[in-house]
């Protein structure tokens, strides 16, 4: 029900400013226009955190944990891991336990959704996420070319009960902002015909979907109820509608890489720990060439605006490829399913659809390691409506028709 990187930025107030998704996500509106800086990033932050993953996550946690997360190559990755990596992560924002074995998830979402389904130590995320804060430090420290660099150093988390107030009609966020309540909006531009420009298609400040019922349940600790002083002191940064640096009293911004950004602090922890992953992998497949590691790179909506994540898919299965795995890349993209590079073409399998559509059919696909819902059943009526009569029949019913039984209906687009 979130917008997509297409979408996310058509709406009015941008339109008549002629801004695109690639002009508002630029850091140099935090000191030009704060107002729009925190209106586009504060919504984002709003509609992340108040709106539910769709199913497709619950999908791929119900197949880790039948199939991949408690296998012996699980247990043996874990190991390693942990032999080739015994620091701490003091300096993380969350409390992160244990080590991944058999499954890492590397993405350039950052809705910070995955913590909803997936344990910390599983998730690498490339360009940030809306969760994590850190201080912006002066103007000039965005140029690349300065030496100086005045930013503080960490990154924060946001309080859980913390919300953004912007202005919908306008996208702008003021800095003092008046007391209300929020929740999740559909689109109020919505006209039900998709070639309007802006249609019922997921925008920024109007999304779709229920409201959020696991959030964040694995980005846990470090938080100030928990009495983290370094999480109570981050805390006092979001005593307004735009954050500031606890340390500084500065700006601070969200630790997200942006376009034309050369002051993101990435989560070095988080990047440290997939790094080892990748490393044990290779070596564990350059191990057993006799009975060959299967390994299965499975990439969900890669497209060609950001093609970060395709191109980090490609290369860790080239260097799967070198160190002896039987290693397969599933891509599914409805616009490029096809394998950049012409060598890796015969391990790449293609699936030119939408990402929760094409998970869903994969799934009916699984066996005994489908997610299956029960269905519910109808309540019962209440006490004082009487039971439909029955019904008489006219005589012994006839024969069933011919032909194959009537198929089920698809499943709902995403």
């Amino acid at each position: 029900g979130l917008a997509v990187y297409a979408d996310v930025a058509k709406v009015p107030a941008y339109a008549k400013r002629g801004l695109t998704y690639q002009d508002v996500c630029q850091p140099h509106w935090l000191y030009e226009e704060p107002e729009l800086f925190w209106g586009f990033w504060g919504q984002c932050y709003n509609d992340y955190r108040l709106t539910d993953p769709h199913e497709g996550y619950e999908i791929i946690h119900h197949w880790v944990g039948k199939l991949f997360r408690h296998t012996d190559v699980s247990k043996q990755l874990q190991k390693m891991c942990r032999e080739a990596d015994r620091t701490e992560d003091d300096a993380s924002p969350y409390e992160v336990k244990g080590r991944a074995g058999s499954f890492f998830i590397h993405t350039s979402n950052v809705d910070a959704h995955h913590y909803d389904w997936f344990p910390a130590c599983e998730i690498r995320e490339c360009h940030g996420n809306t969760e994590l804060y850190q201080c912006a430090g002066s103007r000039h420290g965005m140029d690349r070319l300065k030496a100086s660099d005045d930013r503080c150093q960490g990154i924060w988390r946001a309080p859980m009960e913390y919300r953004f107030h912007v202005d919908k009609e306008t996208m702008l966020a003021p800095q003092v902002a008046p007391d209300e309540s929020f929740e999740v909006e559909t689109n109020h531009w919505a006209s039900g015909n998709e070639s309007e420009p802006f249609s019922a298609v997921p925008r920024i400040g109007r999304v779709k979907g229920s409201a959020r019922r696991h959030t964040l349940r694995h980005m846990i600790g470090k938080t100030p109820d928990m009495g983290s002083p370094a999480a109570a002191c981050a805390a006092r940064g979001f005593g307004q509608n735009h954050p500031v640096c606890p340390s500084c009293g500065g700006p601070a911004r969200p630790a997200i890489l942006m376009f034309g950004d050369y002051s993101w602090r990435d989560n070095d922890a988080q990047e440290a720990r997939f790094n080892t992953w990748t490393e044990q992998v290779k070596e564990l497949a350059s191990e057993r060439k006799s009975s060959p590691l299967r390994v299965v790179l499975l990439e969900v909506g890669a497209g060609g605006n950001v093609t970060t994540i395709r191109n980090a898919s490609e290369f860790l299965l080239k260097e799967l490829l070198e160190a002896g795995a039987d290693a397969t890349l599933l891509r599914v993209n409805p616009d490029f399913p096809l394998a950049d590079k012409r060598d890796l073409a015969p391990h790449v399998v293609s699936l030119m659809g939408r990402g929760l559509e094409s998970l869903r059919m994969m799934n009916a696909f699984m066996g005994p390691a489908a997610l299956v819902r029960e269905m519910s059943s109808a309540p019962p009526p209440p006490p004082d409506v009487p039971p439909p009569a029955p019904v008489e029949q006219p005589g012994p019913p006839g024969p069933p028709p011919a032909g194959p039984p009537p198929s089920a209906p698809p499943p709902p687009p995403p």
